[in-house]
């Protein structure tokens, strides 16, 4: 009764009225006969459990790894609805950021999720990554813990999944601490604290694996409080992305980030040349270890062992393009791709941006022609080669090349067009 006064008052207030034909009335632990009394007063169907609620099934036992298979079943339906198995790595990056990731965010601030959905939604985004599908076809080239991290730290910028699961939970968390006055959070204080302050509240042993999840959480994350405030934000409301940088714990930039991540490099140079940081691009030594190839030669040369030192740029071809590239910049290039290039020169940051860019580039279509050597035996000449980059790195210039520049920037820029 008290419901039917409350949506009758904010009906009044409104003017919205409810449609008690679409409306369900759910009843767990009530008698029969009072079940009868409530459906007849309210005018409303008697519903069963487990039933969906803004796409997330409701019910009230502890949900079940099949209960979440319509979140995995999205995921997969997502994969198969976008013809993806063409697009590059960039492609797909974007696409698990953008796409499975907030199917998974919004349950993740809504459940604890076991670790086996985790592990199957984090399995169908990482072989989508490599493979473009969902079914497993390669190994994995990079470790998906190092991919979860930022770009700054080495990764691609994706959460770690149970980290962030952690984070948005923290959020009820810190409504419970912060919020006494939640309909939801009076709740809490009525059927499980009872009076004892949240802070120093002990889990019984008899509650539901929810709450004991709920309040081990609550044990990990209070170091992350100083005087009852969130640490990393005092007076400020406690965010999931605070949550997840403390949890997540300080990880050192890395020395490269800045020659792989900028405005001035085309995206799918830089997931080359990360792959190459990283020592995940398949070179044939690799692979001849792995026996998966005949041999260790070059593709290219066919003289040396293909490793990542010779095939960039050590290998005849490779060394022909970056002499091209040299004269094309005015500047001496290294002749290994983990050289620093820049010496004791004083560049602004411009050309030091442009420079990242053009070695991106080389390292992406060097990698491209290694690939169309080995399994089409064709392979451009080295201009041909500088051709495609000049092509790439002036598009990129122009779309990004705004503003005032000093005299002897644009010069060179110039040139370089």
């Amino acid at each position: 009764m008290v419901l039917l006064r409350t949506f009758t008052t904010f009906s009044k207030a409104s003017g919205l009225q409810m449609s008690k034909g679409k409306s369900n009335v759910y009843f767990n632990g009530v008698p029969p006969e009072v079940r009868a009394d409530i459906v007849q007063v309210s005018g409303c169907i008697e519903g069963t459990l487990p039933f969906k609620y803004l796409g997330v099934p409701i019910k009230p036992s502890k949900l079940t790894i099949k209960d979440y298979q319509p979140l995995i079943d999205k995921v997969l339906e997502r994969i198969r609805m976008l013809g993806t198995k063409k697009l590059s790595y960039t492609g797909r990056l974007v696409l698990v950021k953008a796409v499975f990731k907030s199917l998974h965010t919004y349950w993740a601030s809504i459940f604890i999720l076991p670790k086996g959905v985790i592990a199957k939604i984090e399995a169908i985004c990482r072989n989508f990554l490599w493979c473009g599908s969902s079914e497993y076809f390669k190994t994995p080239t990079v470790a998906w813990d190092k991919i979860c991290t930022g770009k700054r730290q080495g990764g691609l910028g994706l959460k770690n999944e149970v980290i962030w699961n952690k984070a948005a939970i923290g959020k009820l968390l810190w409504w419970i601490h912060a919020h006494p006055n939640k309909l939801w959070v009076q709740w809490i204080h009525s059927i499980y604290l009872r009076g004892t302050a949240w802070d120093s509240y002990q889990c019984p042993n008899a509650a539901s694996w929810t709450w004991k999840k709920v309040c081990r959480l609550k044990l990990e994350m209070q170091p992350a409080y100083s005087q009852n405030e969130w640490s990393s934000c005092p007076g400020k409301e406690y965010s999931i992305a605070k949550g997840y940088a403390w949890l997540h714990h300080s990880i050192p930039d890395i020395e490269w980030h800045h020659q792989v991540w900028n405005k001035w490099i085309v995206p799918k140079h830089s997931i080359i040349a990360w792959m190459y940081h990283h020592r995940g691009l398949n070179t044939k030594d690799k692979l001849f270890r792995l026996n998966i190839a005949n041999d260790n030669l070059c593709c290219i040369c066919g003289n040396e062992e293909e490793t990542l030192q010779h095939l960039f740029f050590k290998c005849q071809y490779s060394k022909a393009v970056m002499a091209l590239i040299c004269d094309w910049t005015g500047y001496s290039l290294p002749e290994t791709r983990d050289q620093d290039w820049r010496g004791n020169a004083r560049l602004s940051r411009l050309k030091v941006g442009i420079i990242n860019s053009i070695l991106n580039a080389v390292t992406y279509h060097i990698w491209r022609q290694r690939n169309g050597s080995r399994h089409e035996l064709q392979i451009q000449a080295p201009a041909g080669c500088l051709k495609l980059i000049q092509f790439e790195v002036r598009a990129k210039i122009q779309q990004q090349c705004k503003g005032t520049m000093s005299r002897r920037d644009r010069s060179w820029l110039e040139k370089l067009m």
